[in-house]
């Protein structure tokens, strides 16, 4: 890792800790169970805060996580196709090249 992200990473990691413990009340957080029952539940902002941030921290790096596997996979099939054209372009190439003779005509004496 460069040092540059590392003192940004550092900065903002300091920024939200900051940020955070500044919020320390009790919250209530509304959420649906799987037959849409609702449910109250009292939590420290903090918990909310940083739980928010790691869940689209996860998204993101899932997110770039599937496109780095689909880069890599098109690079492979290019590489194939690379490969494929190689191979096709040596059986139209001659096996070994005729030496060519320079014609240069020498004066008669």
């Amino acid at each position: 890792m460069s040092p540059f992200k590392l003192i940004l990473l550092i900065i903002v990691a300091l920024i939200v800790v900051v940020f955070a413990l500044k919020n320390v009340e009790l919250v209530e957080v509304s959420f649906y169970d799987f037959y849409l029952n609702s449910h109250n539940i009292k939590v420290p902002l903090l918990v909310v805060i940083l739980g928010s941030m790691a869940f689209g921290f996860s998204l993101a790096w899932a997110s770039g996580w599937i496109e780095r596997i689909k880069h890599k996979a098109l690079l492979h099939r290019k590489d194939k196709t690379i490969e494929e054209l190689q191979s096709q372009l040596s059986e139209y190439r001659p096996s070994s090249t005729p030496e060519i003779t320079p014609s240069v005509d020498t004066p008669k004496k």
